[in-house]
């Protein structure tokens, strides 16, 4: 991994901070958790923002949730994507039943490439289905807005991969809003980095309210 050189304001704000993180003895929980939920929720305007130790933890937080308790099983993923996304799908108990091709101009696939892939589902087993998409170098997909539209009318849950556009909008909305839920990372070669952790966000309340009871720190 190359230099990454963190602002001198952040650095201070950090030392300025150390002291009260380690007398407290939360080093992983508590105040400032909540204090980064509650900045996440309002930058974003999400009804709801949850902490995690990790973009792959929530990623597979949402899918195991969808799973059990909303029995959608597979997952379809991007090609153009990190190897660990593959992973967490069996991680999350869901079956990875297939890929949606990309388009070179975006390194992400188009609407049409995700309308493909959902007509090769029977129209039965759509219901069961979920597609999980990334965005990539801090782009938001172009197309998003006709994809959510597309898997809501085929009543195919979609969530976002945002590991690399923290901040990032499209048309004053921001990433991970889109579909039913996404995940944000801090690892430190993100847009943002804080060496680990991440954030869930989702307008889906019940969604929401399940994350937060599910161990993420």
């Amino acid at each position: 991994m190359g230099m990454i050189k963190i602002p001198n304001n952040s650095i201070k704000f950090f030392q300025n901070n150390i002291n009260e993180i380690f007398d407290t003895g939360n080093l992983a929980e508590g105040k400032w958790n909540k204090e980064l939920a509650n900045y996440v929720k309002e930058m974003t305007g999400a009804k709801s923002a949850i902490p995690t130790n990790s973009n792959g933890s929530g990623l597979i937080a949402l899918m195991s949730i969808y799973k059990y308790y909303f029995n959608r099983e597979n997952v379809i993923i991007q090609s153009n994507t990190m190897y660990g996304v593959k992973t967490m799908v069996p991680t999350s108990g869901c079956n990875l039943n297939g890929y949606i091709e990309c388009r070179l101009n975006t390194l992400m696939p188009s609407y049409e490439d995700v309308k493909k892939s959902i007509e090769l589902i029977e129209k039965s087993e759509r219901k069961k289905q979920i597609i999980l998409l990334s965005h990539i170098g801090g782009i938001i997909n172009p197309d998003i807005i006709e994809i959510a539209k597309l898997c809501k009318e085929e009543d195919i849950v979609l969530l976002e991969d945002c590991a690399h556009s923290l901040g990032s909008t499209l048309y004053g909305n921001h990433s991970g809003l889109f579909g039913d839920g996404g995940v944000y990372s801090f690892y430190a070669t993100k847009a943002v980095p804080a060496g680990e952790g991440g954030v869930v966000v989702t307008n889906n309340s019940e969604i929401g309210g399940l994350v937060n009871l599910t161990d993420l720190r």
